[in-house]
């Protein structure tokens, strides 16, 4: 092309007035990049040509049409990125371009511009377009932003804020983060940051951001999506700055009209965007922490306002007035604000009762929230009550004064829609004033809130609502359980002696008010139910409803009674004070308590119940069943003092219990629980009467209501007239029963009423239902938690009731005959309702331990579970995954607990159990009754008796061991118990033990299996088999070939396999499996297979092939390195344990050449960082393996690891390697201290300082398994290697130095150079935002303290015996100085913190070494080696030292 024949002509076509420079050309775009990419054509200063083209361009054109605007041209940014990274590569700071030509270029075109219209045209393209540019063009600027940065103006850069605003606004709509996007953003704010804190007129532009950019900012930073975005935390604090920098706070300071700000938020948020309400907590807080570190900027004074929390609190009366002017419209978000505001005050300490205008505001949010607890349907109050929370946390005597309304409305508030949502809240809120009561004393006022609170009143209720809303109004949340065992506890606690008996008073008057208001509405009641004009029904209706509301009242009223009346301490108080609130309360209990329990017996008694249950029967009984509950719990706490015996009730209650089918359930169970308690009666058989009356009422409920699909949550007002009612009474009055009562039926009742309570036990299906145990209680849950509980079997004549009724539920097993059994359906003749009954029974079996089970039924029970298995096993309709566990768990517990598994049917049974299917869920249970089978079969053999092995092997040699080349297991469990058969064998019986028959039909088998096994696994070797997912079905397979492998050593049968088979598999399927990185549970069971296979076949190897053996040595260790890899934590143990075991068997040479091959593997570097730390788990587990007299070459290898970790940077940098290589240390030195030679410690110390050495980059998490294992290492050298650790004690002392300093970490609001000063001397694998806790200051403590212990230096020989036990404290005093500075060091450094916990936790390894201190080393270090700081510090450890120190008094 012409412009490519010399430099001027090129020159030329760059600054042709037309682009292309003429008809027919390429467009000048297409010339410099051809230009620039063809390095033979030269140009002089080409980079210098090209660039201020470009930039010229993208300056001056950047405003054109789209298709013609460069900066939305890819080609024009590639080509920058191109002569950019040219110039950045021939620069001595990589990344950054370094060209005086280049400075003064962009002197003249400066960035700005560019990127603001880059970002300005490119928010119309598509996103991926939109995202290749930002990606491009980032790339391009971040190589020459550093340069042009300097030169750019404030005012400009807060221009292109404003547009970066616009277009962050834009991208968080959209579905994905833009990196290049980001990382314009990070420039553009970096540089206005810069620029700002050099700036001497810093109001003038907060006043710009504020008039222009504060609108796009605040809807930045409340967009929830933007704030995943990695810019958001910048754009964030970079309008904080802006907003709230030292001059505007200055200027604020001036008054309330200095500044603008609070206007501008004003204008913003309530005029047309209240979405952006959720900025002002944010707001609130930056402003509040921007005060706080420039506090010195207010005017001295002696104002409210001077005071930094003052006038902090500025901010928040404008936000209140800015909540304030928003519509009802966005109610929810202006509470929401509300709430996020009040915790900033809570959070930042703001408020000060002495300043009373905060005190007038903090009310009057008190009052709004008070106002919006008054509407029921709003679905605020949640948030208020939360804004009350806060408000009592701020201060609670904001509150107190509403308490008692609050209080009144958590009532009303649970009936409505919102109601759940306050659970959280309100019990937070009554956990609040009860907290500030206990302080204060004053208890007895927040109880007679309580009271007060349980009224209802006629406005707001009606008859039908109150009875409906019952349930309801009992799981307020001043009547849960939570609540009122936390006020039980506080009046026990802090309830004073002078206020016991005016609190009993209090709380009794309270009630009897509400009963006497009850009882006169009553009264009315009944004089007007009979003939009376129709113009008095509104009367009538309105004395119904008062009654209602009474009854409620009371209730509630009488349950925060029974916990404080049951609760007073009066072991406190002196006997006459005790005598006389006992008597107070006797007397109530005589007097209108005793009424209210009469008055709804007598309406059971008089049969009014049947006539009309919903008028004033549910009524009186309620009060009754409040008030019999009351006189329960005191009679129980020992609060009272009268006779029982003088009083007629028991008579009267028992007269109601006969008629218990017209009592209000709730009333019916209160008045069981009553007389069962009191069961000092002179007449027996009034018991068992009463007996009878419960368990018919139980019988009748339990099993004609279905209550075992309901739950009751434990509230007495869920037993109620309706449908659910009767139901759940029975499941109350079961539980009472089952809890408290059963000593008196095991006791007192008759052979048939036992027998009846465990019939209803049994009548509870555990099949279903107990999942809703965390719901509820329900039948099962209950019978579920007797059965579990000891109580129950301690009770025996009980224990002989359900044992007998299991026994009679199981005897039809009897008479089936185990032989025809097998032969034919023998299940016919038994109906299927019985098998489940006995299967069902089998499982009530399970909840005792077998030691319970009677010895002369045990027998009995074993064999009828041997029978309903085999009957489960021909009744396809009665079998069920289920009762094959419950019969054969059953079966396997009480065999193994009596440790003999000969029984009648035990050889049948087992041929029964490896012939049958097994379910999948039965497995692992199958397989363990056939092990203890097989071992008593065993056992019988060696004493003669081997028709069962017999048997056993007769089955497996006879019958398919299963479909090798299915990927399926097999459906008969033969093929595992032919492995259980050959396992058993080998671990517990020798060869030489059997009779020769039995040792010939164990050869057989061995022969059976092979001539089956042996072709399959030669088909793998041949690489017959190459899909990765079809070979990991077969580990099973492989697994049982190395067991076949082992019993035919066992046997020392001629026909063994050859070796080298299981080499070939693993060659023919190691790439295949390799060739996936992820972790497969299939790939660890398959590894654990194949490593099993090649140990199993080293004994085939001649001892005299050394080389094949060393050979398969070495394949042996390449499948553990394999697998290693990608096995699961479980597998990868197993094969360290194989390899152990494998250790333990080698000769000397082949122990050494292992060694020596997995050396060469840790120094090749071929191998990852994950691969290596299993290398050196090898080595380790190796040494820890090693043979007898191996201790010259343990001692070898030990010196090439120790060195190649000090040499091999690769060991001691890798993240992922610095555990294991500690690891391995410390099992050195605590399990092998014996190969540790005095030239190995200097490896230690040197690998240890590596560790502990201060970093400049640091892990993402604090690793503190690193910190225990050093100290591990450390207290092992200590303890067992003395003689080595007292030649190098200046090592010593220096990594404990190491370690005390570890345990800083930086004081909070740091700033960046003070952060990182702090971090760069703490170690990589601590990271300074999460230092080390109290438990590693503990951990090197005991260190410490081990120091002084006495210990004996375990030395090999004859010598051993005359080493005395001596410590380190006398060597060691010289060195203790050092170590203490390094602690008043770390505790006196300025830039960070010890916490007390650390501290504490560390005292007493100091205390120890202040013992090895003599008083001159104390005062040399006092006087020449510590600063006043640490002086001081000194001082007080040396005083809380001599408190503890034994003087030898005493």
């Amino acid at each position: 092309m012409a412009y490519q024949e010399s430099a001027q002509s090129f020159v030329r076509a760059l600054r042709a007035p037309t682009d292309p420079p003429k008809l027919g050309d390429p467009s000048k775009i297409e010339i410099a990049t051809a230009a620039w990419g063809q390095t033979s054509f030269h140009v002089p200063r080409k980079a210098e040509i090209i660039l201020e083209w470009s930039l010229t361009r993208l300056l001056k054109d950047g405003t054109q049409h789209r298709e013609s605007n460069p900066v939305l041209d890819l080609r024009f940014w590639a080509l920058l990125q191109g002569v950019l990274s040219t110039l950045s590569s021939e620069s001595a700071n990589k990344g950054v371009v370094q060209h005086t030509w280049l400075i003064s270029l962009l002197n003249r075109m400066p960035l700005l511009p560019i990127v603001s219209s880059l970002l300005s045209n490119s928010l119309n393209l598509p996103a991926q377009k939109r995202g290749e540019i930002y990606l491009l063009s980032s790339k391009s600027l971040q190589l020459v932003w550093s340069l042009s940065a300097p030169k750019f103006s404030l005012d400009n850069l807060l221009e292109c804020l404003g547009v970066v605003l616009r277009v962050l606004e834009t991208e968080a709509a959209g579905p994905c983060e833009n990196s290049g996007l980001v990382a314009i953003c990070t420039l553009v704010t970096s540089s206005l940051r810069n620029a700002l804190s050099h700036s001497s007129n810093k109001k003038k532009f907060s006043h710009a951001f504020m008039t222009s950019h504060i609108n796009a900012w605040l809807v930045f930073i409340s967009n929830e999506r933007a704030a995943c975005s990695p810019i958001h935390k910048e754009i964030r604090d970079l309008g904080v700055e802006l907003l709230f920098n030292a001059d505007s706070l200055r200027q604020m300071a001036e008054g309330p009209g200095a500044n603008p700000l609070f206007d501008v938020l004003g204008t913003h948020i309530s005029s047309s965007q209240p979405r952006l309400l959720s900025t002002l907590p944010f707001l609130m807080a930056a402003f509040t922490d921007a005060v706080k570190k420039r506090r010195s900027l207010l005017p001295s004074g002696s104002t409210s306002t001077t005071d930094a929390p003052s006038f902090a609190m500025l901010f928040f009366y404008t936000c209140e007035e800015i909540l304030r002017s928003i519509g009802d419209y966005h109610k929810n978000q202006v509470w929401n604000s509300r709430l996020g505001l009040l915790k900033v005050v809570e959070d930042e300490s703001l408020f000060s009762p002495r300043n009373e205008s905060t005190v007038v505001l903090l009310k009057k949010q008190v009052n709004a929230c008070v106002e919006c607890l008054s509407s029921e349907d709003d679905g605020n109050v949640p948030i208020a009550v939360q804004c009350i929370c806060v408000l009592s946390r701020i201060d609670h005597d904001l509150v107190e004064v509403s308490t008692g309304h609050i209080l009144s409305k958590f009532l009303t508030l649970f009936r409505s829609p919102c109601g759940e949502a306050l659970v959280i809240p309100a019990n937070e809120f009554l956990s609040l004033a009860l907290s500030f009561h206990m302080k204060t004393r004053t208890l007895p006022t927040h109880i007679s809130r309580l009271m007060d609170s349980c009224s209802l009143r006629h406005p707001y209720y009606s008859s039908l609502s109150i009875r409906t809303s019952y349930d309801g109004l009992v799981a307020s949340p001043a009547l849960t359980i939570i609540h009122l065992n936390k006020l039980s506890m506080a009046v026990r606690t802090y309830i004073t002696p002078g206020q016991t008996l005016d609190t009993a008073r209090q709380v009794l008057v309270v009630l009897r008010e509400i009963w006497e208001r009850f009882r006169d509405v009553e009264k009315k009641d009944t004089a007007d139910h009979g003939q009376r004009p129709r113009k008095k029904r509104r009367t009538y209706e309105g004395s119904r409803e008062g009654s209602t509301a009474g009854a409620v009242t009371f209730m509630l009223a009488a349950r925060i009674a029974t916990a404080v009346l049951t609760s007073l301490p009066l072991h406190t108080t002196t006997e006459a004070e005790q005598a006389k609130t006992k008597t107070t309360v006797g007397e109530s209990l005589i007097g209108f308590i005793r009424d209210a329990i009469l008055a709804g017996s007598d309406e059971a008694i008089s049969g009014n119940g049947n006539g009309d249950k919903g008028r004033d029967v549910w009524a009186k009984q309620v009060v009754a069943a409040a008030a019999l509950r009351l006189r329960y719990m005191l009679e129980m706490s020992g609060h009272t003092q009268y006779d029982l015996d003088d009083q007629n009730d028991l008579g009267e209650l028992t007269a109601a219990a006969l008629k218990v089918d017209d009592c209000l359930p709730e009333y019916g169970v209160e008045i069981f629980r009553y007389l069962l308690q009191h069961r000092s009666y002179r007449d027996f058989q009034q018991l068992q009467v009463l007996l009878d009356v419960v368990l018919n009422f139980l019988e009748t409920r339990l099993l004609s209501h279905s209550p075992a699909s309901k739950t009751w949550l434990g509230r007495s007002s869920q037993l109620s007239f309706d449908e659910d009612g009767p139901a759940l009474a029975a499941v109350a009055l079961f539980k009472l029963l089952l809890d408290r009562n059963l000593e008196v039926v095991n006791t007192f009742a008759s052979p048939t009423q036992q027998e009846l309570l465990v019939g209803l036990l049994h009548s509870a299906n555990l099949e279903t239902g107990y999942e809703d145990a965390k719901r509820g209680l329900s039948l099962v849950t209950i019978v579920h938690e007797c059965l579990h509980s000891a109580n129950f079997w301690e009770q025996d004549n009980l224990r002989s009731s359900f044992f007998s009724i299991q026994h009679a539920r199981t005897t039809f097993l009897d008479t089936v005959d185990f032989a025809k059994s097998q032969k034919r359906r023998a299940s016919g003749h038994r109906s299927e309702t019985q098998i489940r009954e006995a299967v069902k029974a089998y499982s009530f079996l399970l909840y005792p331990s077998p030691e319970c089970i009677p010895k002369s039924s045990r027998n009995d029970f074993i064999r009828r579970a041997v029978v309903l298995d085999i009957l489960l096993g021909f009744d396809a309709k009665a079998s069920t995954p289920r009762a094959f566990q419950v019969a054969r768990t059953f079966l396997l517990r009480t065999l193994s607990f009596l440790g003999s598994w000969e029984h009648e049917a035990g050889g049948r049974y087992l041929h029964y159990l490896m012939t049958s299917p097994v379910p999948t869920s039965t497995e692992q249970i199958t397989m363990d009754l056939v092990q203890g089978h097989l071992r008593a079969a065993f056992q019988a053999a060696v004493q003669g008796r081997t028709n069962v092995v017999f048997d056993a092997v007769q089955v497996c040699r006879t019958h398919p061991l299963g479909d090798w080349y299915s990927s399926k297991a097999p459906e008969i469990p033969l093929r595992s118990s032919t492995q259980l058969l050959m396992d058993i064998a080998m671990a517990d019986f020798s060869l030489s033990s059997f009779l020769p028959d039995l040792a010939d039909h164990l050869s057989s088998l061995f022969e059976c299996v092979l001539d089956q096994l042996h072709p399959f696994i030669r088909r793998l070797a041949s690489r017959d088999v190459t899909e990765q997912d079809e070979l990991l079905d077969y580990s099973d397979v492989l697994l049982f070939w190395s067991r076949v492998i082992a019993f035919g050593r066992y046997l020392d049968h001629p026909k063994n396999p050859s070796p080298g088979l299981g080499t070939l598999i693993m060659q023919a399927v190691g790439p295949s499996l390799l060739s996936g990185s992820s972790r497969d549970p299939r790939v660890s069971r398959f590894g654990g297979a194949m490593h099993a296979v090649l140990i199993s076949e080293l004994p085939l190897f001649s001892m005299e092939d050394r080389e094949d053996r060393e050979s398969h040595l070495q394949c042996i260790i390449t499948t553990y390195m394999t697998f290693a890899h990608l096995s699961m934590s479980a597998e990868r143990c197993d094969l360290g344990e194989n390899l152990a075991k494998l250790f333990r068997t080698l000769s000397l040479s082949e122990f050494s050449s292992c060694l020596q091959f997995v050396i060469e593997a840790l120094i090749s570097n071929g191998i990852a960082s994950d691969g290596i730390a299993h290398l050196i788990r090898l080595i380790s587990l190796a040494l820890h393996n090693a043979l007898e007299n191996t201790l010259r070459i343990v001692q070898t290898y030990v010196k090439e690891c120790l060195d190649l970790f000090v040499n091999d940077a690769k060991l001691s940098d890798a993240s992922i390697l610095r555990l294991p290589v500690l690891t391995f240390i410390s099992d050195l030195c605590s399990k092998r201290p014996a190969s540790i030679r005095p030239q190995n410690v200097i490896s230690i110390w040197v690998v240890l300082s590596r560790h502990l050495a201060g970093s400049k980059a640091h892990d993402s998490e604090t690793n503190v398994a690193v910190f225990h294992e050093i100290v591990a290492i450390l207290s092992s050298l200590v303890r067992l290697r003395r003689d080595l650790v007292v030649t190098t004690l200046p090592h010593l002392s220096n990594i404990i130095c190491h370690l005390l300093s570890a345990l800083r970490g930086p004081r909070p609001l740091l700033g960046a150079k003070q952060f990182s000063i702090v971090a760069d001397s703490l170690p990589v694998w601590v990271n300074p935002s999460r230092p080390l806790g109290a438990e590693e200051s503990k951990s090197l403590s005991r260190l410490l303290t081990s120091l002084a212990a006495k210990t004996s230096v375990r030395v090999h020989g004859p010598s051993a015996e005359l080493r005395k036990p001596e410590s380190l404290a006398r060597p060691l005093s010289k060195h203790v100085p050092c170590v203490l500075q390094a602690y008043l060091e770390a505790l006196n450094d300025p830039l960070c913190v010890l916490p007390a916990e650390t501290r504490r936790e560390l005292q007493p390894g100091l205390f120890v070494l202040c013992d090895m201190l003599n008083e001159h080393t104390r005062d040399s270090l006092m006087v020449s080696a510590l600063d006043a700081g640490g002086k001081a510090a000194m001082k007080v450890l040396w005083r809380e030292y001599e408190k503890q120190r034994y003087t030898g008094k005493g």
